[in-house]
């Protein structure tokens, strides 16, 4: 149980909203039971994400019913992993809890969550087991799921289910673009996080149609090779181009070998040109590879490489001479 603290909140729920103006409300409802129960200081922050619809008027109509609500309006779509990092900028609990705003992630599930990281651990991932979508999401999922855990070596059987809890100095210091909100755990397992993950329900849509499509399997894939460069080699990267070059030098040298038989053997006229000119151009690129490398080596000496160190996010508070949580300000929306 968290320490009381008049000038902080200890759950921040961030939840990004597209034009699901049906979804507002039941979410909200669904809200009332599950809060009714904790005994700290909370909040809601809901991230309109550049909606088309009415979400923002609907946010506001119900902002005087709830004064641990408080709203954000993105000027335009910047996808669900933007929406969520403008949510946990504004965010002020010790622990953020996120999900989705189509009524397909339960609430009631965040009491689990929030017991597991009781345990010691920094971040706690939802995994949908008994997902209710259409077969031609979820096997794309479960092989990009597969491949992410293979490659990462954060083991998750759901990285796409976005109930996660998180220790906020843990997720706070990612620096995150793109659409890396699923790859928030392996991401903070750079800094030492400790990761795990618990069942949670998962209900069929009710409202609207789903904002991806088929095409995003090429996203997701594309993701993944650049979160494995991320992870392995954002603080070494002239390790990352030294590997880069190993298959450079080893084609310098096959084109090297090939030119030294051709001239000793006197092959046909032109072959032993053409393979010193490939050994040369491989040993070329070679050399541009280790460039690179160096460079990228200079960067990150002179870079701030605060995203890889987690300070403090394990440490244990005692709950002797705890005090009754004040009760929530009132917030606008904003």
């Amino acid at each position: 149980m968290p320490i009381s603290d008049k000038s902080s909140v200890y759950l921040s729920i961030v939840i990004p909203l597209y034009n699901e103006e049906e979804s507002v409300v039941p979410l909200l409802d669904r809200f009332k039971t599950v809060c009714a129960d904790f005994s700290f200081s909370w909040e809601i922050i809901l991230v309109d994400d550049g909606s088309s619809d009415g979400t923002w008027s609907i946010i506001e109509q119900q902002q005087p019913d709830w004064p641990q609500l408080r709203a954000i309006k993105l000027r335009g779509n910047c996808g669900q992993t933007g929406a969520m990092v403008a949510g946990f900028d504004h965010s002020r609990g010790e622990i953020i809890v996120t999900l989705d705003g189509d009524l397909q992630n339960d609430p009631a599930d965040i009491p689990q969550l929030l017991a597991k990281l009781d345990e010691g651990y920094d971040i706690v991932s939802g995994w949908r087991s008994d997902r209710q979508d259409h077969w031609s999401r979820v096997l794309p999922s479960k092989v990009a799921n597969g491949l992410i855990s293979l490659t990462t070596g954060v083991r998750l059987h759901d990285y796409g289910c976005s109930l996660k809890a998180y220790r906020a100095d843990c997720i706070r210091n990612l620096h995150c673009y793109g659409e890396m909100h699923r790859f928030f755990p392996a991401l903070a397992s750079l800094t030492g996080a400790r990761v795990s993950e618990i069942p949670v329900q998962h209900h069929a849509r009710q409202f609207g149609e789903s904002k991806y499509g088929f095409n995003r399997i090429f996203k997701v894939f594309s993701d993944i090779f650049a979160i494995n460069l991320i992870i392995r080699f954002s603080s070494t990267p002239l390790k990352g181009f030294f590997l880069c070059c190993l298959p450079f030098a080893l084609i310098g040298l096959g084109m090297g070998g090939l030119a030294l038989m051709a001239w000793l053997f006197d092959w046909t006229v032109g072959k032993a040109f053409f393979f010193s000119v490939g050994s040369v151009m491989s040993f070329f690129g070679m050399v541009l590879m280790l460039s690179l490398g160096i460079i990228g080596e200079l960067a990150v000496m002179l870079s701030d490489l605060s995203h890889t160190r987690l300070i403090a996010s394990t440490s244990q508070r005692s709950t002797l001479g705890s005090q009754e949580d004040p009760p929530f300000p009132q917030q606008g929306v904003a």
